[in-house]
């Protein structure tokens, strides 16, 4: 994956590098994990994992390695850091956990998890800042967080 192919505004330029590190460095062995699962459920009697959702994720992760995955037909290509948290979260759940990459699929799942977080954050901030027409809330010191402009400072002190 080539990190300018992120596509989401809330995502910085430094985090989309660091997702694309991370994905390229997991992405074989979790298409080997995908592989290895998909093969033997096939060949079970009873299966214990839905084989076709699991083909699926395979293909979508393939698209998004290749920068050319669509939320919607009419998106161009990208990489989405929401759809490839929910991949990644299926390839965890079927991941042995004595597997060799078991521990770097799991910081890749936790890095997407935090950035759909922080970009969830981010849009629902700047909706309400919308809504009452200010400027968006801003983190402060402390973990507080304030808005920029208030009614208050915009008419004076009291």
């Amino acid at each position: 994956m080539i990190a300018t192919d992120v596509r989401n505004r809330f995502v910085t330029e430094s985090q989309a590098y660091r997702i694309a590190d991370r994905w390229n460095g997991v992405y074989p062995a979790m298409r080997s994990v995908l592989d290895t699962v998909i093969t033997a459920r096939r060949d079970a009697e009873r299966p214990t994992a839905d084989v076709v959702r699991l083909e699926r994720v395979r293909r979508e992760m393939g698209q998004q390695d290749r920068g050319a995955f669509k939320v919607c037909t009419h998106d161009p290509g990208a990489f989405s850091v929401s759809a490839a948290s929910h991949q990644v979260r299926e390839v965890v759940a079927v991941t042995p956990i004595g597997h060799a990459d078991a521990g770097s699929i799991l910081r890749l799942a936790g890095a997407l998890a935090d950035l759909v977080a922080s970009s969830g954050i981010a849009r629902l901030s700047e909706r309400e800042a919308e809504r009452a027409g200010t400027a968006p809330v801003q983190p402060v010191d402390g973990g507080r967080r304030e808005r920029a402009e208030s009614k208050q400072t915009e008419r004076g002190a009291r």
